[in-house]
């Protein structure tokens, strides 16, 4: 059950050819799919949508075992949408045992609501507390016939062994940013900005496609490119830091829109019949876990996005333009270059408090207060050159 086997981020073999155990095109239903997965990788290698596409495909009704994507169970299964796919994250820095005895134990035992089979994708894993690893051993060795348990890490090592070895495991790599470059060209992006999601993405795929496809990404990334500019004092510290939590807000309250009407769709698909309250319960649990979720996305991509700048300044000083990942912003970095008063070690303290702060929110800190005093800090430590402008 512990075979390692490549993703499809790899040269040797793909996730499609990880579900095609049969060595046939398709998986029939009489194949005996493994119940147990961990992906492994770094943040942003696919692992995520992996999990997902391979819920789709053991149950896809058109393709099983390599899933159409177009049918209602993938669409439903790839938006995260579907009644028997469950997700589980981190409520804070970690996965209770709590989270696992009360959302996957007795959920796993119960029967699929529509699908063949019901899948538990568990994002984060390694964050699992290890009192949870140990209540999801026996469902793990044990499952029911009809359940499938995915686990989505990034440090292996924080996995205990006994659920290791339990799990069919698929490594992922990063993805170069020659890949990322094609990819995202391929799915319609020009080859200008293709290029620059793909260095600011730093081997994240997810990010690097928000960025090339959606105009609002692109937006809050140059507002975000922007803040280093602005932070002349204290003051204009906290009001880039208040523009920062509302970017988050809006987005929340998008997303908010969104789910509202996925709760109006799930109660016309599912009626009053069989588990329907347990369905709409765990919907309204994942809503508002996503929208915590996506608060937190939204700061990280801030102070992601303002940290890249300082580290662009230190390579500009170094002269490395190669390495330079926001592209489009060359003339900026090189004015901040030669004109900014701070040595390298106050640049690199810059780019260290936007790596901290990140921690600070998945602990549950008060966002505003976070951003604020990590602004604050920024400005003391590396405040802008007087002949650099504001980026627009």
């Amino acid at each position: 059950m512990n075979q390692e086997m490549k993703s499809s981020t790899s040269s040797e073999t793909t996730v499609w050819d990880v579900l095609h155990l049969s060595g046939s095109p398709h998986i029939p239903s009489s194949v005996n799919v493994p119940h147990a997965w961990l992906l492994l990788g770094p943040t942003g290698s696919g692992k995520r949508l992996t999990a997902l596409a391979m819920a789709a495909a053991f149950n896809c009704p058109e393709l099983p075992g390599v899933g159409c994507g177009v049918c209602s169970t993938c669409t439903r299964i790839i938006s995260g949408r579907h009644p028997d796919l469950h997700l589980i994250v981190p409520e804070g820095q970690v996965i209770s045992v709590e989270t696992i005895r009360a959302g996957v134990i007795p959920e796993a035992a119960r029967s699929p609501f529509e699908a063949r089979r019901k899948v538990f994708v568990i994002e984060e894993a390694e964050r699992m507390h290890p009192s949870a690893q140990n209540a999801l051993l026996k469902t793990l060795e044990e499952p029911p016939e009809d359940t499938i348990i995915i686990l989505v890490c990034d440090q292996e090592d924080e996995l205990l062994e006994t659920v290791r070895s339990r799990c069919r495991v698929v490594h992922f790599q990063r993805v170069p940013s020659e890949a990322i470059q094609g990819i995202l060209e391929a799915e319609g992006a020009e080859t200008p900005v293709a290029r620059l999601a793909a260095r600011i993405a730093d081997g994240d795929i997810n990010r690097a496609r928000s960025f090339a496809l959606e105009p609002e990404a692109q937006s809050r990334h140059r507002s975000f490119a922007g803040v280093p500019a602005r932070l002349t004092s204290s003051l204009e510290a906290l009001d880039a830091a208040a523009e920062i939590v509302t970017e988050a807000a809006t987005a929340v309250k998008e997303r908010s829109e969104a789910q509202k009407r996925e709760v109006v769709e799930l109660a016309a698909a599912l009626g009053e019949g069989r588990g329907t309250a347990s369905a709409r319960a765990s919907l309204a649990k994942r809503h508002k876990r996503e929208l915590r979720r996506l608060e937190n996305e939204v700061l990280n991509e801030a102070l992601w996005t303002i940290a890249s700048w300082y580290r662009d300044v230190l390579t500009a000083r170094r002269g490395a333009p190669e390495a330079i990942a926001n592209l489009d912003l060359t003339p900026d970095l090189g004015r901040w270059a030669v004109a900014l008063e701070p040595d390298d070690r106050s640049l690199v303290a810059a780019i260290h408090r936007c790596a901290t702060t990140p921690g600070a929110l998945a602990r549950n800190a008060n966002p505003s207060l976070a951003i604020e005093a990590t602004l604050v800090e920024l400005a003391r430590l590396a405040p802008p050159p007087a002949e650099s402008m504001p980026v627009d």
